[in-house]
């Protein structure tokens, strides 16, 4: 083919594929990677106009003020610090658009009036129908505080497809009027002038996140515990950045940046467009085509050099293009794409568009598969922290990488390797992972890449240990394996990282979540301890109870939760006699029949202490109330009978009437077995439910002797 035909038919591909935006995908990524190398270039903030500073609700600020959503006179008390500070503007990325308390928003609203420089946020969102589809709702702040504003602002927040967030609104459509930006709106404030109705979308400078602003936490302001100066004469905007609010975003500059972070970047954007300072901005369609068009055009003319001359010719017109790529970003905040000049290039040097495209497409197919991972894990390390959840994120991950083993190697609270581990791999055998290299990994912090595999490993050809961390804290190292020894590319280096980030999360989750269960199954013991201690005649009898009742509950084949909710209740049946009076709880002889109706007041007692412990299940206080009901309506406090007593009440009800036969107790000697057997049979149909009392048998004749053991005692 002609060297001249032949640039005509690439120029004319690469002006259809950027007419239809094929390389669209490419071409963020890129635009993304030259926006990061021109933020190392630090601009200065615009000239005679107010730089940003940011007030967050981050995890220091809700652990201090627990009781989200807090009253709105926390946010009167901050309205007022910054303004006595002298923030010029101070814009709130918050939703204001449900009433509350009247008196409380009050109070916010005449902060905000005597502030005058208040501008708060509006949205809209999709609200699902109950008959199916959706409306569009607008949130807009309740009518007191949007009067006393002096403007509201839209903090709508358009994602691109690749779920990165490039470019603000300058306005947006709320509730049928055209509403600025919340940036827009604080520079209008700041100018004293309304903020122009502008349409289109503002592409965000992220250069200008440098210098980064300042984060002051509003436990802080609200405590008066910050430096004035940090926000005199400054653009104040204040939202949310702890995760569990959820309003993270990511950028080119990465992920996981707020919202409010975002509206602050927009601002410096907006000032510094104001201030006639360069801002990132793209050429339009019609450059780009004459760009390509020049590019084929020089391809042509050294399509007539030998090969060698020629390749190094193509191979430094492409530096020569991303060189000037890179200056006209940072001189000029100039984005020319360098993905379809580069890839024109490309094409000339192979002669075959076909093979171009083939390795677009496979880039294209690795990113969207890293992103579905990435979701899968996502959803995976969302469900209750369990290892189940962490063998499937690395299952995930071992998939997307083409890794032969990835392990989770775990540590202790000390940070030291404990041995315990997740595995996941494509193949039986060694042990995946070295622990010698893992714990050099994590006392350096860093990932470590081994070309060649470590010691001990399953012969891979390529190993990569990676320290993870919650916060400051260790919580192991994860190791990925591949049989191939080719480098792994960003992709997939991005995409271990993050799911790392993920899974050490998930950790630490798990390591809280243990902890607080551990904390919270002591304290029952303890206060189990606590009636035994002071009933000393009963010692031992509620860890009988519980043993032999978590026991039957789980012959019934009942779920784990109700197991442990049946064990639990079984501790705390008899909780109610800390408030019998000590000469009637420890009289040594029969009690008179005033003294029976104070001591069946302790189920009633009992279940007014237990039932404001947080987390106990229904099942747990059933058995503290009812531990005393008859099969027959003869029981108490409540009459009830047969099946309308929880099965819960009911099981531990045969444990404890056996066991309280079977002991010695001040009033009377302990049964023999045969005779407790008797009665116990006697009372099916009238003081116990018949089933329950042939299972409760069967169980004590099989494993009574092992479970008298673990509790303590043997026999009674």
């Amino acid at each position: 083919m002609a060297p001249a035909l032949s640039a005509a038919i690439v120029a004319t591909a690469a002006a259809l594929v950027i007419a239809s935006g094929i390389a669209a995908p490419l071409e963020r990524l890129a635009e993304d990677t030259l926006v990061r190398i021109g933020a190392v270039q630090i601009p200065e903030p615009p000239v005679d106009l107010p730089d940003v500073a940011l007030v967050v609700i981050d995890p220091q600020s809700v652990r201090a003020l627990p009781d989200w959503p807090w009253p709105r006179s926390v946010y009167a008390q901050a309205v007022r610090r910054l303004d006595a500070a002298g923030a010029k503007v101070i814009a709130i990325d918050i939703d204001f658009s449900a009433a509350r308390d009247a008196a409380d928003d009050a109070a916010f609203s005449r902060a905000v009036a005597d502030s005058g420089r208040v501008v708060l946020a509006a949205f809209r969102q999709l609200q699902a129908l109950p008959g199916g589809g959706e409306i569009e709702v607008a949130n807009l702040p309740i009518p007191a505080l949007e009067a006393s504003a002096a403007g509201i602002g839209s903090v709508l927040m358009p994602v691109d497809p690749d779920g990165v967030v490039r470019f603000a609104p300058r306005a947006s459509q709320i509730a049928g009027r055209e509403t600025p930006s919340l940036a827009a709106m604080a520079l209008g404030t700041v100018l004293g002038e309304s903020p122009p109705h502008a349409a289109g979308r503002l592409r965000i400078d992220w250069r200008r996140a440098s210098p980064a602003p300042r984060l002051i936490p509003i436990v802080d302001v609200i405590d008066g515990r910050f430096d004035p100066a940090l926000v005199a004469g400054r653009v104040v905007m204040l939202g949310a950045t702890a995760a569990e609010f959820q309003d993270l975003w990511s950028t080119p500059l990465g992920p996981a940046r707020p919202g409010v972070w975002i509206q602050a970047i927009a601002y410096r954007t907006l000032a510094a467009e104001h201030a006639g300072l360069p801002v990132l901005a793209a050429p339009g369609l019609a450059p780009r085509i004459a760009l390509v068009a020049l590019v084929s055009a020089l391809a042509a003319v050294l399509a007539h050099l030998p090969h060698a001359r020629r390749s190094a010719a193509l191979a430094a017109l492409a530096c020569a293009w991303i060189a000037l790529s890179v200056s006209l970003l940072i001189c000029r905040g100039l984005l020319f794409d360098p993905v379809v000049p580069i890839a024109q290039l490309a094409a000339h040097y192979v002669l075959g568009l076909e093979g171009v495209r083939r390795r677009f497409q496979r880039r294209l197919d690795d990113r969207e598969r890293s992103l579905s991972t990435l979701f899968s894990v996502g959803e995976a390390t969302a469900t209750p922290a369990s290892s189940d959840m962490l063998g499937v994120a690395l299952s995930l991950l071992g998939d997307v990488v083409a890794a032969s083993g990835v392990a989770l190697l775990r540590t202790s609270p000390e940070g030291e390797l404990d041995g315990r581990r997740v595995d996941w791999g494509s193949s039986g055998g060694a042990r995946i992972g070295d622990e010698a290299s893992a714990a050099a990994c994590l006392r350096a912090r860093d990932v470590r890449i081994f070309a060649q595999g470590v010691p001990g490993a399953r012969g891979a050809g390529l190993a990569v240990y990676a320290p993870l961390f919650a916060g400051d804290i260790p919580v192991g190292v994860l190791v990925v394996e591949r049989e191939s020894s080719e480098p792994l590319d960003a992709t997939q280096l991005r995409t271990i990282s993050t799911v790392g980030t993920q899974i050490a999360l998930s950790v630490e989750n798990l390591r809280l979540v243990e902890g607080m269960r551990a904390t919270f199954d002591s304290s029952i013991e303890a206060i189990a301890t606590a009636v035994e201690a002071r009933d000393g005649y009963t010692q031992l009898h509620c860890r009988r109870l519980a043993l032999f009742s978590s026991l039957m509950a789980e012959w019934l084949g009942l779920d784990a939760r109700e197991v442990e909710a049946i064990r639990l209740g079984a501790l705390l049946h008899d909780v109610g006699k800390i408030g019998i009076r000590d000469e009637i709880l420890l009289k040594p002889g029969r009690f008179t029949l005033n003294e029976v109706g104070e001591m069946r007041k302790h189920a009633e007692i009992g279940h007014r202490i237990v039932s404001s412990i947080h987390g106990l299940a229904p099942g747990t206080l059933a058995c503290v109330r009812h531990h005393h009901e008859c099969w027959n309506g003869g029981g108490y406090p409540s009459g009830l009978c047969g099946d309308a007593i929880p099965l819960s009440a009911r099981i531990v009800t045969v444990v404890d009437v056996w066991d309280a036969l079977s002991t010695a107790r001040p009033y009377k000697p302990a049964y023999p077995q045969h005779e407790v057997r008797e009665l116990m049979i006697k009372g099916r149909g009238e003081r116990f439910e018949p089933a329950l009392v042939d299972l409760f048998l069967r169980v004590l004749d099989e494993e009574g002797e092992e479970l008298l053991a673990l509790a303590g005692q043997g026999a009674p």
